[in-house]
């Protein structure tokens, strides 16, 4: 069995004296699989889907994404698998307010200057979703759910291995909601992306193949 995220006795505390946010979490989840991360407010699950998508470091343990440990990488080598095998959603979509629809997209390819051989995916990532009247707009112009299915098209721009979703409909009502969602279990379908997302709506965690359910910064249940 291939596991794509791999996270072995992971502890984090922050602060002075420390506070444990996790204590001794470890997971596996096969590559290609759908995964959904629950637990009540303070239960430690963003903190989580934060370390074993290497946008923070554990006070102690270990991640291994496709085999390859992100604490034995040094800066460079982190940065370019997050730019090219990791795409991140976050709750609020984040998106430049400068930038047009399609240009956010584009955006984490300007990174390896290959921003113009992507745009024809980003358009046909437009198309998919729904968005393709908001190309040219800015993200002022744009309602809640067309910007978080643009910050989407984004995370996928680079095609990356691994989507992580921070609570994605959080900020959405339920028809757009359910959309972003629906959009998550076609590319995971489609494209075999591994997914791992946050959410409080037990609806939206019955749609994924698997649920991880943490209380008190522990993993209570996996089913």
């Amino acid at each position: 069995m291939s596991f794509g995220i791999e996270a072995d006795r992971i502890f984090k505390s922050f602060g002075e004296p420390p506070q444990v946010v996790l204590q001794d979490v470890s997971l596996n989840i096969k590559e290609g699989n759908f995964v959904a991360l629950t637990g009540k407010s303070g239960s430690g699950k963003s903190t989580l889907l934060y370390i074993v998508s290497g946008l923070d470091n554990p006070t102690s343990g270990d991640v291994k994404l496709s085999g390859k440990s992100l604490q034995q990488m040094d800066s460079k080598e982190l940065h370019a698998l997050r730019n090219l095998s990791i795409g991140f959603v976050f709750q609020f979509h984040y998106l430049l307010p400068e930038l047009t629809g399609l240009e956010n997209i584009t955006m984490p390819a300007r990174k390896t200057g290959t921003h113009k051989q992507v745009e024809d995916y980003a358009l046909h990532l437009m198309e998919s979703f729904g968005v393709s009247h908001c190309k040219d707009k800015f993200p002022s112009q744009m309602s809640g759910g067309e910007g978080q299915r643009v910050a989407i098209a984004r995370a996928l721009v680079q095609k990356p291995k691994f989507l992580f979703a921070d609570e994605p409909t959080g900020n959405l009502d339920t028809t757009n909601g359910d959309k972003v969602m629906e959009i998550f279990r076609r590319i995971n379908k489609e494209d075999g992306t591994t997914i791992l997302f946050v959410t409080h709506d037990p609806d939206y965690a019955a749609i994924a193949e698997q649920r991880i359910h943490m209380i008190d910064g522990k993993i209570a249940e996996i089913s």
